[in-house]
């Protein structure tokens, strides 16, 4: 792979941060590469940089007051300094690929200002869901609106986040794109000796998560492991282990040796769940999955086949799901062989590097 950080790339992403460290542990095959959002697999093709938030006192910069108030008001920063800082390179992009919202829209703003002469290759990961909480008809969500209307391409990771953002933006539909997700099926593998059947696995930090839903349906009865940041209201629930951190190699041994996986998510526009549901069907495993609006599975993953699918909040289908998973690990193990033909055939990370490329070139595009 060509050195992201060489002068004058042709094509820049922005990351809010940590890439540049993650990127060493990916030559060293130590973390999958999903996350970068197909840079390595593009630098095939095209002249490729990154930009990223690199400092370790974000506090002691100057426009870091603003962006904390913006963050307590509505839920996510506006990473101006990120972009200004780095503007004489993304100044010189032909294209440039914001990966998060706290970073898109301050180069929206730049773009709007004419200081962003490139093409603005905007990912949107659950900005409407943000705007519906914090009130669609306030000043700051106003602004923020009319800076995504600027914007060269707008870019989801479903179709039902794709419907959230363009009923906000009073824009059709096909004024956004979906880019379908991939995953790194090479890095997510199987690991665990044949035989061994572990807890069941539930994964993932983010507010969209459903973990009294969980909590709820195990009843204390099946051994659990939950791997969030988020605290647990654990009393009365023996069987679990809780814990917060791991390295990808450890998370994917988990996996792998996990009787199944539980995404229990809240019903939102946002697709949440993506990667982990991903990284545990590419290491074989079945995964019982909410199906919410932000469902981004369509049409190859089908409940009962590659994995099962529950309504939002439904204590008593989930535990059901789950109680049928446990006593029938020949089921989990077919399903699991499915999910993982699955991925590789439709989910993986050379697909969504495909179709990102074609934005890039302004060719063909996508789910639009």
């Amino acid at each position: 792979m060509r050195d992201p950080s060489a002068d004058a790339p042709d094509v820049v992403w922005v990351y809010r941060r940590s890439r540049r460290q993650w990127l060493d542990e990916w030559r060293r095959g130590e973390r999958s590469g999903e996350f970068f959002y197909s840079l390595p697999t593009l630098s095939r093709q095209h002249r490729v940089g990154f930009v990223e938030d690199e400092s370790r006192r974000p506090f002691f910069r100057a426009w870091w007051p603003v962006e904390w108030l913006l963050a307590q008001r509505f839920g996510m920063g506006f990473a101006l300094d990120v972009a200004l800082r780095n503007l004489s390179v993304l100044k010189r992009a032909r294209v440039v690929i914001s990966t998060v919202d706290s970073c898109g829209l301050p180069l929206a703003l730049l773009k709007r200002l004419g200081l962003l002469r490139g093409r603005l290759i905007y990912i949107s990961q659950g900005l409407s869901d943000r705007v519906a909480a914090y009130g669609a008809g306030r000043w700051l969500s106003r602004s923020y609106r009319g800076l995504l209307l600027g914007v060269d391409e707008l870019v989801v990771l479903s179709a039902g986040a794709r419907e959230g953002l363009a009923a906000w933006l009073r824009v059709p539909a096909e004024r956004i794109c979906v880019l379908p997700f991939g995953t790194d099926c090479e890095f997510w593998r199987n690991t665990a000796p044949a035989g061994e059947r572990g807890k069941v696995v539930s994964v993932g930090s983010d507010s969209g998560r459903d973990y009294p839903t969980l909590l709820a349906a195990a009843a204390g009865r099946l051994p659990l492991h939950i791997i969030t940041r988020q605290p647990l209201a654990s009393a009365g629930h023996s069987n679990l282990v809780h814990s917060t951190d791991h390295s990808p190699l450890e998370l994917r041994d988990i996996y792998s040796s996990a009787a199944f996986v539980v995404i229990p998510l809240l019903d939102r526009s946002q697709p949440s769940g993506q990667s982990a549901t991903l990284q545990a069907m590419a290491c074989a495993k079945s995964v019982i999955i909410t199906r919410t609006r932000g469902w981004w599975g369509e049409p190859f993953l089908r409940d009962g086949e590659a994995c099962a699918l529950v309504p939002p909040g439904d204590v008593s289908a989930l535990r059901d799901t789950m109680r049928r998973f446990w006593s029938e690990p020949e089921l989990c193990r077919r399903m699991g062989q499915t999910a993982r033909e699955t991925v590789v055939a439709h989910f993986s990370e050379n697909q969504m590097a495909a179709a990102l490329d074609r934005l890039i070139v302004g060719g063909a595009p996508l789910s639009c």
